[in-house]
């Protein structure tokens, strides 16, 4: 009889050792799994994470064209999360204003190969350094291997009258422009 009831408790010892060993791998499976799970699944929400950032009053934004013509650049703070990781980085953009109405916003990024482009003040055109693709200051290609014109950003004036930007990122290379993420 004595010998049953070591039985059970060894056979209810070895169950707990079971269960509790089944349970401690899957919640570190779980935790380890996790950040793995996360990056993928953040890829797939890319396009979800849409966020205006806070980028300059617009009485504040100098007239691109009068007395000389010359877009303003503009930096801001932007946020980017990856699973744990959040990143905070400075992106810029270039702001053409005609107007307090007329108010365009260019992605700072040449659509011919992703570099980094720039206003040429003697010139008073935007000049790629990479490949010597031109622009206007209206975005407009005037030469060089660029597929399309200058890529413009979604905008808004809201917060009594305080420009505000929603910086995209476009394929480069093709004629299209196609958001590629935020």
């Amino acid at each position: 009889m004595e010998e049953s009831k070591d039985r059970v408790k060894n056979l209810s010892r070895r169950s707990f050792f079971k269960v509790a060993t089944l349970g401690i791998g899957t919640a570190a499976s779980f935790l380890l799994g996790l950040p793995l799970i996360g990056s993928i699944v953040g890829k797939g929400k890319i396009f979800l994470h849409k966020t205006y950032s806070r980028l300059v009053p617009v009485k504040d934004i100098p007239n691109s064209f009068s007395p000389v013509k010359r877009p303003s650049k503009y930096h801001f703070p932007k946020t980017d999360q990856d699973a744990y990781i959040t990143t905070k980085k400075m992106e810029n953009v270039w702001v053409v204003k005609k107007s307090e109405k007329e108010i365009t916003t260019f992605s700072p990024i040449c659509p011919h190969l992703g570099c980094r482009y720039d206003w040429d003040q003697e010139k008073k055109l935007f000049v790629c350094p990479c490949h010597n693709s031109i622009y206007t200051i209206e975005g407009k290609v005037v030469s060089g291997p660029a597929p399309r014109g200058l890529d413009t950003l979604p905008t808004e004036v809201k917060d009594q009258d305080v420009l505000y930007v929603e910086y995209e990122r476009f394929k480069v290379g093709v004629p299209q422009k196609i958001i590629i993420g935020y």
